[in-house]
């Protein structure tokens, strides 16, 4: 689906794809469905409160700093991962965090890798259900083990070599999804040299949130962001972060109004990859 089309379901009050959020009052009454599995994905909290009935994943899980080119778990691990959560092929898997979906876009973005595309982020997630007053319990689900098998998925996975064929591309849009400290090169955040891949466009994550509820602004306002930069929906866009978190955040806004999935690729290995070598290339502001 092409942004005009996002813009005309704008007009009846839908996204091109509202399957891939839920809204709080939705999720109230189906927290005990069968075929449900609420995921919860903050880095801290679980211990102390969370959504009745939700299971805790470390993000960290899903990225492997060690293993390039794709930075990816292997099926293996990913299958037995998913299965100790409960998570079979047929579940239908809600993840949120209290950033806004930081870390929950990264879990939609390898599922869909993976080949399970039956994911959606709660909307506004953890902010929004705390200031709704909704029930929260400290309390840790009995879980039963799943089956759970990795399929060829529909939005893809760079790496840095891919990475440089696209620099200029004519059909491929680069987006950096990092602040604007990291994109001057000031903000280092540990890595080696500082700076952004030349031909990339930002587009700053949070710019698709409401900055209160955190719940995701209306399609039209998210496909002004995109269509303002440039990125149409017959481009193929290869988004860039640190480590694939924000990177994901905006694969996953493009996802809602309608862009292509197979065109969205997620490089993975991500700045914590490109900035720490030597042989990739890096622009400055002047």
């Amino acid at each position: 689906m092409g942004f005009l089309l996002a813009m005309m379901l704008t007009a009846q009050g839908a996204y091109a794809r509202p399957e891939l959020l839920v809204d709080s009052a939705w999720l109230s009454q189906h927290l005990n469905d069968a075929n449900i599995r609420i995921v919860d994905l903050r880095p801290r909290g679980y211990g102390d409160g969370h959504i009745p009935e939700a299971v805790w994943l470390d993000n960290n899980w899903i990225r492997n700093p060690k293993a390039p080119p794709d930075f990816l778990p292997t099926p293996q691990e990913f299958e037995a991962l998913m299965a100790k959560l409960g998570i079979s092929n047929n579940t239908r898997v809600i993840a949120y965090d209290e950033r806004g979906g930081i870390y929950a876009a990264r879990l939609w973005w390898i599922l869909n890798y993976y080949g399970h595309s039956n994911v959606a982020l709660l909307d506004g997630g953890w902010v929004k259900w705390i200031a709704e007053q909704r029930a929260t319990t400290a309390a840790t689900p009995a879980v039963a083990a799943a089956s759970f098998r990795v399929k060829p998925g529909t939005v893809k996975v760079a790496t840095a070599d891919q990475v440089k064929a696209a620099i200029n591309a004519r059909d491929v849009k680069l987006v950096d999804a990092r602040t604007q400290g990291e994109i001057d090169g000031k903000d280092l955040r540990n890595i080696k040299r500082g700076g952004f891949i030349e031909s990339s466009i930002p587009v700053y994550w949070e710019d698709t949130l409401d900055p209160t509820t955190r719940a995701f602004k209306p399609a039209a306002d998210i496909a002004k962001l995109y269509r303002d930069k440039g990125i149409t929906s017959n481009d193929h866009v290869l988004v860039y972060c640190q480590v694939g978190m924000r990177a994901s955040h905006d694969l996953f806004t493009l996802a809602l109004i309608g862009h292509d999935l197979t065109k969205l690729s997620n490089y993975y290995g991500a700045w914590e990859e490109w900035g720490n070598r030597d042989d990739t290339p890096i622009k400055t502001k002047q």
